[in-house]
């Protein structure tokens, strides 16, 4: 390639990556506050889902429908009548729950009532008297501390675990250390993996059978002690948190081209699986050839910073597609928050396992990148026919 080709190609992939704020106009829609602070007051009624991003987020009045938060500190104190899906640096929940509650965080507190299933991740991570999980539990993290009422099954997974709460049915516990206080009493069973039993007192009660369960196959506490796994789930966190934000705020500032993405992923894969391997294999190329020219070399460095961006969010409207499929959402009116949210966690949950994660990651790149490329084409050409641009 040489370099007239290269800066052919360069002008061709910044003409269809550069933001074209009108191309990416949308239509109003009721939105959070964006600052420094996010805060819906004691006493305001929102009707229907709630997004709340910032570096500090409170929640203290009510909303009927579903709470979508995620921030530097978030604080909910008021009444969610739907689901709550928060992720935040540190998380306290001590308000009421109607429905679920998907909490992850680096410190997470929970002291409020939830109506349904729990489902929380924190480094730290606090279940204290006041607070109730009125069916399931799952909680993982490095110090998990449960002292509220969980009313069916409990599933934990720590690096310590110290309950002292009552769970109404079973309890399925890995973690290296596990203690149940006095106060602990399990209705069910009482099953665990780890290589020490767990540490019971003598008042605490477990009405059904204990079973130990061996540990997978490799898996070494010394290698965990060095750090290792710790480092990988860290990894995990971080990545997802980082997900999670940025593509709630691409659902925030531009719904409307969000759901233009995922619908041309429908409508036309095997044209967004193209020409998303072209592009993927042909900028880095056409980059390298700018960057070695002295003349070319800041245009090569622009295009190779907007490269990386662009790859790292197309991944985010593949997600938001393979939310849409599996909860079968077609309504383009709607939020997308939903989808993505299932969509995001299916992801991180596949790029888990060995070789499957790498070929999954590939082509959500391939897939969101194609797409992303031809919607914005699409928007351009027509802005063009229309003499706006």
């Amino acid at each position: 390639m040489n370099v007239r080709d290269a800066i052919g190609s360069t002008v061709l992939v910044l003409l269809i990556c550069a933001p074209s704020p009108a191309a990416f106009a949308d239509d109003a829609v009721s939105r959070s506050p964006w600052g420094d602070r996010a805060v819906l007051r004691a006493g305001q009624v929102v009707q229907g889902d709630y997004f709340a991003f910032g570096p500090h987020v409170q929640i203290s009045g009510i909303v009927n429908g579903d709470l979508y938060a995620a921030g530097g500190d978030v604080m909910i104190d008021g009444v969610v009548n739907g689901d709550v899906i928060v992720a935040g640096a540190k998380v306290i929940l001590s308000g009421t729950v109607a429905q679920d509650a998907r909490v992850i965080g680096a410190q997470v507190t929970v002291s409020g009532t939830i109506g349904r299933n729990a489902t929380l991740a924190g480094v730290d991570l606090h279940l204290t008297e006041t607070a109730k999980v009125r069916e399931n539990l799952i909680a993982g993290g490095g110090h998990v501390q449960l002292e509220g009422p969980i009313g069916r099954d409990a599933r934990v997974g720590a690096w310590r675990a110290t309950l002292s709460n009552e769970i109404e049915r079973d309890l399925i516990v890995a973690a290296e250390s596990v203690r149940l206080t006095s106060k602990a009493s399990v209705g069910g069973r009482l099953r665990y993996w780890g290589d020490a039993a767990p540490s019971i007192d003598e008042e605490a009660t477990v009405r059904g059978p204990i079973t130990r369960r061996p540990l997978p196959e490799g898996w070494s506490v010394e290698r965990a002690r060095q750090g290792i796994i710790g480092a990988r789930v860290l990894a995990a966190v971080v990545g997802f948190l980082s997900t999670l934000i940025l593509g709630l705020i691409l659902l925030r500032v531009y719904p409307v081209f969000s759901h233009r993405v995922t619908t041309t992923i429908r409508d036309r894969p095997g044209a967004s699986l193209g020409v998303g391997t072209a592009v993927l294999l042909v900028t880095p190329i056409a980059a390298a050839s700018l960057v070695v020219t002295l003349l070319a070399l800041p245009v090569g460095v622009v295009l190779l910073a907007m490269y990386g961006v662009t790859v790292y969010l197309a991944r985010i409207y593949t997600m938001m597609y393979i939310g849409q499929r599996l909860l079968r959402h077609r309504d383009e009116s709607s939020s997308l928050a939903k989808p993505f949210m299932v969509g995001l966690v299916v992801y991180s949950l596949l790029s888990l396992v060995p070789v499957v994660g790498g070929l999954v990651t590939l082509g959500a790149v391939l897939f969101g990148l194609g797409a992303l490329l031809i919607t914005k084409k699409d928007l351009i050409v027509g802005l063009r026919e229309q003499q706006q641009v």
